[in-house]
This record gives C-alpha cells, structure tokens and sequence, in this order.
C-alpha cells in the first residue's frame, strides 16, 4: 500500500544552524501530549551528538513527530485505539515487514545521520495506518457501493490485448483473429504495444491498476472472448479477459476487505484519514523554534533579526 504525503522522515535539509534546546524541555504539545526535545535529537546522530543543530533539519523532525502524535491522538479519539507506540509491536512490525514496509526501513536506516529511533517511529507510523485503515476499510456501505458499483477495484485479471492507434485498425484486427488467425501473432505483428510480447499483460493484475475504459472492460468482459473496440489515452484495444479473480457475493468481500480492495482505494481513506487527524489537532510549537500553522501543516521559523 502506497502511503500518503504524510510518510515520516524522508525531508531534505538545509544548512541553518542554531543553539539547540535544552535535551529535557518540551519543544510542542499535540492535543495535550508532549513532544520533548530529546526525541527530536535522537532522530539524528548529528543532532544527539551535539548541542547544535540544523535548525531546518530540527523542524522537519519536529513535524514528523508532530505528525505522528496527532495520529495517535485522532486513532484514540476515532477508534479507541491505544498502545500503538508499544515497544513490542514496533519489534514485531520492523521483523515482519511487507516488501515496501522492508524497502522503506532499508532507505530510512541508510539516509545519512538517520538513526535507529528514526525507523521505530516509521514502524510506529505504520502500526497505526494498519489499525486505521483495516476499521475504515471495514464499512458496510463502503463496501457495498464498491462491490456493486466499482467491481474493477476488487478483482485481479489475466488479460491479452492489441493496441492500435484507430479504431478502423482495431475492427481490422479483430476481424483477423476472429477469422481465424492467432491472437499473439496478430499482436506481435501491428500492436502498438511492443512491451507485451503477444499482447500478454502481466498476470494476474489488478483490473483498477489499469487505465479507466480499459480497467472497466477488463472487469466485466466475459472471459475468454475478444471484445470490441475499447478506447483509452493511448488508442484504440481490442482485448480477451482469460482470468478474472475476485469476491463472488458482497458477504466474501465483507469478510475481508483488505484481501480485495485495490491499494489505491485503501490509501485513499488513509490519505483524507490522516490529513483531517493533523488539521484538526490542537497544536502548539515553541516560540523558539517557530509558529504552528495548519494552512501549511508545518513550522514557520520565528522572525529574525
């Protein structure tokens, strides 16, 4: 699953460099909660190691934490969750990962100066979008206007196609095949698509993961038949379904939403989820490091001079 603009801890820095804080004052609150300046520090070995800083730096780290203290504000205030910051399920996310989880922690853990409290807090971050997502995902009515009105972002397809640029040419082709002459033959022959050796799309794939028309037909065609012209941003596709994946009846589907829901569909209820949990969460920032704002959902430096 593809996270939000949210992801912690992968901002650029500038060179600004400024007195550092006192390691045991609290640098801002987050609906009551506290975020002390030690934990700010020890995201960065260049940072806990010593008493200056990268002021920039310094406040990107302060947002993330920001960011994630206003997660789990809003996880217990929506769901009643607590102890996502739990040290035994941070081990237990960090040791069983999901590929992108894994890449993810590969590049935190690599970036320089970045440290091992860095990559708990990502863990951290992700053990709450897995509780978050898995109850936002679980709607009834959700669901259901998915399964009867948007089936192409529940089911994975095996699918072959020949891409023209007319439909003139696409009637020709199909005409071709459907006098008898063979489909990969046909595809190899004049498909504009020359990345898919005999018109064979990787599969299975999911059918939302395609462009619109072509992810609507790929859903509902019947299986094993060449349909007729379909159109999309890149021309003209005549198409044969072979394999078609996905919960039969709403009742599988509402068992397990996770199984089936395109990832695109899931990031979307984080990404509104997470935003509206950092918009509506009572912030406030030290004067010393600069202004909370929620316009920008970051820190503006105090004044200088």
């Amino acid at each position: 699953m593809r996270l939000s603009h949210r992801t912690l801890f992968l901002t650029a820095a500038a060179a600004v460099i400024v007195a550092s804080c006192s390691s045991s004052s609290v640098v801002a609150t987050v609906d009551g909660a506290t975020v002390d300046d030690a934990a700010v520090l020890a995201l960065r070995t260049n940072t806990s190691e010593s008493s200056n800083h990268n002021a920039e730096e310094y406040r990107a780290d302060l947002t993330n934490l920001i960011f994630l203290e206003a997660q789990k504000s809003a996880a217990y205030q929506d769901f009643g969750f607590t102890g996502l910051d739990d040290p035994d399920a941070i081990a237990a996310k960090l040791a069983n990962p999901t590929p992108e989880e894994a890449e993810i922690f590969a590049n935190v853990a690599n970036a320089p100066g970045r440290t091992a409290a860095t990559v708990n807090a990502v863990a951290e971050q992700f053990i709450i979008r897995d509780e978050v997502t898995a109850t936002l995902a679980n709607d009834v009515n959700y669901l259901t206007d998915v399964f009867e009105n948007r089936q192409e972002m529940l089911v994975d397809v095996c699918v072959r196609h020949i891409l023209t640029a007319t439909p003139e040419e696409a009637l020709a082709a199909k005409a071709r095949v459907e006098a008898g002459e063979d489909f990969a033959a046909v595809a190899d022959e004049i498909s504009l698509d020359t990345f898919s050796p005999g018109g064979q799309l990787p599969c299975p794939s999911p059918a939302g993961g395609y462009v619109p028309e072509f992810s609507t037909t790929s859903a509902f065609a019947p299986l094993g038949e060449l349909t007729d012209p379909v159109p999309s941003e890149f021309g003209w596709h005549i198409m044969i379904v072979d394999e078609r994946t996905g919960p039969e009846t709403l009742d599988v589907l509402l068992a397990d939403p996770l199984a089936y829901l395109h990832p695109s569909l899931v990031g979307d209820l984080w990404g509104v989820w997470v935003n509206n949990a950092i918009r509506s969460a009572e912030i406030e920032v030290s004067s010393q490091i600069g202004t909370w704002t929620h316009d920008s959902h970051g820190i503006v430096p105090p004044p200088t001079g």
